[in-house]
């Protein structure tokens, strides 16, 4: 998957892993930013983030590095469908390096997929398209963007237009910085479908073939076959 890039020395996250885990059910490190500004750092965690830094940066040759090294491993927590183990590893690359835009970007697609808080959730996408430096994980990062506004479009059925017009925005820029990145076609076409732009989600659809997409549900396909057959 288009996100983030693997780097390597993961094998040596054990020996700095961070402050000590909290017990219970709610969990702060599960929180973006560790719940910060609204819930103040206590001396003790604030200590033990200082540790954590300084043993990272030491070990990966800066707080940069060390911050792309946590954010890669909670990439794989996320593909592996570990939410919780994925956020704390974003709070941690976040804790490293707060201007990085992975962190962020991870605490959006995590408050969106665990939690369906899409406005938390958008709040830190548009907080990573602010800062990301990278052209080639941009254009994923806007296609995650506008389905969380696609998804606040759905969430608000009395004014959607708002939404869908940043989502299809935003596609857009995703598609014209790479037409040939085939998740930016599949997401759109969803998109366009919960519009109520059928025919437009059909030329997405192909488009997406076209490129080797990952296949469509077969609920997805007959629901838009049913509000428009497939043109032929």
């Amino acid at each position: 998957m288009r996100r983030l890039v693997i780097v390597g020395g993961l094998v040596l996250l054990a020996a700095c892993a961070g402050p000590r885990p909290l017990t219970g059910t709610d969990r702060i490190d599960n929180v973006p930013m560790y719940g910060q500004p609204q819930i103040p750092r206590p001396e003790t965690h604030r200590k033990a983030d200082e540790e954590f830094i300084s043993q990272a940066a030491a070990k990966f040759g800066g707080r940069e590095q060390a911050s792309k090294v946590w954010a890669a491993q909670a990439e794989r927590f996320m593909a592996q469908g570990n939410h919780d183990f994925a956020m704390r590893r974003y709070n941690q690359s976040w804790l490293l390096n707060p201007n990085h835009y992975a962190p962020y970007w991870g605490f959006g697609r995590v408050m969106l997929e665990r939690d369906n808080k899409v406005d938390e959730a958008i709040g830190h996408l548009e907080k990573a398209m602010q800062l990301i430096d990278d052209p080639f994980q941009k254009v994923a990062l806007l296609t995650d963007a506008a389905t969380a506004y696609s998804v606040k479009a759905n969430q608000t059925p009395a004014a959607p237009a708002p939404y869908f017009e940043r989502a299809n925005r935003l596609f857009e820029e995703s598609v014209a910085m790479d037409p040939k990145y085939p998740n930016s076609w599949r997401s759109w076409a969803r998109s366009l479908y919960f519009e109520g732009r059928y025919r437009e989600a059909w030329e997405k659809v192909d488009k997406a073939r076209s490129l080797g997409a990952p296949p469509f549900p077969a609920s997805f396909l007959k629901a838009l076959s049913d509000k428009m057959p497939e043109p032929r």
